[in-house]
């Protein structure tokens, strides 16, 4: 039999998306914090106020894209529990069908 017939999962890279989607959303949840720290060095008040709206504008978007990494995040980690109990399951179900070592 080929490769075709097998079905590859690669837990590093769903370990590793998790752990990086899970660093995106605290980075992007922090953002918040800096926003206040940064209002002086604009000066003037009509920049202030231009970047103010920025700042606005990019809250909303950066509340969108933080619920999408979320979401993202809780589907790889799904997927990720999901494959290692079909592991599991499949290991098992050999292992009570051909013994241990799988019927060798």
């Amino acid at each position: 039999m080929g490769g075709h017939d097998r079905l590859v999962v690669d837990y590093t890279l769903l370990e590793s998306s998790k752990s990086n989607l899970r660093d995106i959303k605290k980075v992007l949840g922090d953002i918040d914090k800096h926003r206040d720290d940064i209002r002086d060095i604009w000066g003037h008040d009509s920049i202030a106020g231009k970047m103010d709206e920025f700042v606005t504008n990019w809250d909303n978007y950066r509340r969108e894209l933080l619920d999408n990494v979320e979401d993202l995040g809780k589907h790889v980690e799904g997927a990720l529990k999901n494959f290692e109990k079909r592991d599991l399951d499949l290991k098992n179900a050999t292992e009570k069908k051909h013994g241990k070592n799988g019927g060798k």
